[in-house]
């Protein structure tokens, strides 16, 4: 019998801590008093702190965060409860930093993951660095991968209701030093002074161990990333491409203060190439954008619009003066404009708060989204298909811009919906408060930018119009097929058969493993398995040990009218909402089907993948509840029986 090595993992030594690590102990009148000024800044400035979730629950949010105040803490502990509670109320822009001393001690020191990893079909895949590609992590320091995400996930901030992003802000937050999980472990679990890890390859039988040393943040940032490069800028985080008619643009951030180049002249060279080439398709690639300057979207929309456009409806603030908060706050711009501005410049709102009035009518005023904006003259402009490629990365600027090209340019979105708000984010200028007893920083946004458009979904990002769901096939075979898959829209769609199309990728005998997790524990078994096909009958035998097979049976069926899949097994019966179903090009087939259901007493959203890639067949079930990413429940992987 196959069977995992996690009980050893549990049951190891635990591994080494970094003793070095700065991490002082606060009296409870010193957290007590950070915690204090940080409650008053965030309810004298920020604007956003009651949007997504009521007054009292907030007001208990700070409650909880006071009683852990009460009692000795240490700053890394005070750390993960402040992030705990900005997280709480649901602001991307909103999140703590840590002290510069601890800061300054990760830079060069050992605390890091030597890797980079990406969370796909609910598994931590190997991207880069001590362990093969495309590794799955099943432990780390003798924690099971799903307790470990089920921990960092409450600490992430996301605008609204967009907790999809978590999963990509685990892996990669170009705001935090590394991933989410690298910023959080110390403040969770003790900063490691070993990475003891249990993985294996997707498939495999036995699970191996490694032990490696940890880095410092500056050489985990020499590892090769998962989408894009750490911390990218608008000058550099640009790629192009063309292929006869279609060309792609790839934009990987807005940011465009650290290093600044003029954005409509930036952008123009690329759209004279493809007006001199006759381009009829634009792929615009924002995967892996999370926003940035407000000057690189206008610039990008005057390449795009055809007539003159105001971003923003006038920008709103909570509060125009913050007393003696300000000898706390660090923010980058002119201190007595921030401090204190004339109040000739704003109108008063009917319940209190500030509205901007905009500064003028200059086109070239790059830095006043308010103000109307002029498109660039038409024999420069793209005037031919807008395609736009969307993640789970995208938000706060990245978020507006594609609102924005969906509304006004009607361009079709390909991928999956990110975080931010199609509406506006909280943001304006970031006031970094500093908790003076601790050093924690603070990230108080000053103002909500609110985005001129005519519709939106509240507490959402954009939908897309195609979703393309990541597949561990498509990672194992390097395909993009959110790209494939732009590049054919506007093409005569062949009919799919639902039904043969799913026969076929059935058909035959298979043999392979069953990967599942213990609900009890989050522990790893994995057992052979036989799999055989009568059309969408299908029958599994498995090897649960030395003289113990077991037999199950399930059938798969389509609703009448194609939108449904309904899977029965025994005496269970549900039904599956399509969200993709696609043939690939190379004859690959990939199924997505979204439900819900039952988990250790919990209703949980359930998701549902197939993809037959050549030879290797693979179904995998996930689970996830609101708050958390989607966490593997159990993976078939299959080839065809000798």
């Amino acid at each position: 019998m196959i069977r995992t090595a996690i009980l050893a993992a549990l049951l190891a030594p635990a591994p080494a801590i970094a003793a070095d690590m700065p991490n002082p102990m606060l009296s409870p009148a010193q957290a007590s008093r950070d915690v204090a000024l940080m409650r008053r800044a965030m309810e004298t400035i920020h604007p956003g702190l009651y949007r997504y979730v009521p007054k009292a629950e907030v007001d208990a949010a700070f409650a909880r965060l006071e009683a852990q105040a009460k009692q000795p803490i240490s700053t890394l502990a005070l750390h993960r409860e402040i992030a705990r509670t900005v997280a709480y109320i649901h602001c991307d822009h909103s999140k703590p930093e840590l002290p510069d001393a601890i800061e300054k001690w990760r830079q060069t020191n050992a605390s890091h993951l030597p890797l980079r990893f990406k969370l796909i079909e609910g598994r931590m895949i190997v991207v880069s660095g001590a362990l093969p590609k495309g590794a799955e992590i099943i432990a780390i320091n003798g924690r099971q991968v799903p307790q470990i995400l089920s921990a960092v996930a409450p600490l992430v901030a996301y605008d609204g209701d967009t907790d999809q992003a978590i999963t990509a802000k685990i892996a990669d937050d170009s705001d935090l030093s590394g991933s989410d999980l690298d910023e959080y472990w110390p403040g969770l679990f003790g900063a490691p002074g070993q990475w003891d890890i249990a993985w294996k390859m997707p498939g495999e039988g036995a699970d191996q161990r490694a032990t490696l040393a940890p880095v410092s943040f500056a050489q985990w940032m020499q590892l090769a990333p998962p989408d894009a490069p750490f911390r990218s800028e608008f000058y550099n985080g640009i790629t192009w491409r063309m292929a006869g008619k279609v060309a792609r643009l790839r934009i990987d951030s807005f940011v465009n203060y650290r290093n600044p180049v003029a954005a409509t002249p930036f952008l123009g060279g690329f759209f004279k190439a493809m007006k001199d080439a006759g381009t009829d398709h634009l792929i615009l690639d924002l995967r892996a954008n999370g926003g940035g300057s407000e000057d690189v979207s206008i610039a990008l929309a005057r390449h795009l619009f055809d007539a003159p456009f105001t971003w923003s409806k006038p920008v709103r603030y909570r509060a125009i003066r913050v007393g003696d908060l300000q000898r706390h706050i660090s923010s980058w711009g002119d201190a007595v404009a921030l401090f204190n501005p004339p109040e000739a410049a704003f109108t008063r709102t009917a319940d209190g708060w500030y509205d901007r009035i905009p500064s003028g009518t200059d086109e070239a005023n790059d830095d006043d989204s308010t103000i109307e904006h002029q498109p660039v003259p038409a024999g420069q402009r793209f005037t031919g298909r807008l395609t736009v490629l969307t993640g789970l990365r995208n938000g706060s600027g990245a978020t507006r811009t594609i609102a924005w090209l969906k509304e006004r340019r009607g361009a079709t979105l390909v991928g999956e919906e990110g975080g931010g708000s199609a509406e506006g984010p909280t943001a304006g200028n970031i006031f970094l408060l500093t908790l003076p007893e601790s050093g924690i920083k603070v990230r108080v946004p000053n103002a909500w930018n609110r985005t001129n458009i005519k519709s939106f979904t509240p507490r959402r990002g954009v939908a897309v119009d195609a979703l393309v769901v990541p597949t561990l096939a498509d990672f194992e075979a390097g395909h993009d097929r959110a790209l494939e898959v732009a590049r054919t829209l506007g093409q005569p769609a062949p009919v799919l058969d639902a039904a043969a199309t799913l026969t076929s990728a059935f058909a035959g005998n298979w043999a392979g493993t069953l990967d599942y997790r213990d609900y009890g524990n989050d522990s790893r078994v994995t057992l052979p398995t036989l799999m055989t096909a009568n059309g969408l009958s299908i029958a599994w035998t498995f090897d649960d040990g030395p003289g113990k097979t077991v037999r199950s049976a399930e059938s798969w069926s389509f609703t009448p009218d194609g939108k449904s899949l309904v899977i029965k097994g025994g005496k269970t019966s549900e039904n599956m909402a399509i969200a993709e179903f696609r043939r690939g090009a190379n004859g690959s087939v990939t199924l997505v089907a979204d439900g819900s259901g039952e988990e250790n007493g919990r209703t949980v959203m359930v998701r549902e993948i197939l993809t037959r890639d050549g030879p290797v067949l693979r179904l995998t079930r996930m689970s996830r509840t609101v708050g958390q990413p989607f966490i593997m429940r159990h993976s078939y992987q299959l080839r065809p029986a000798a």
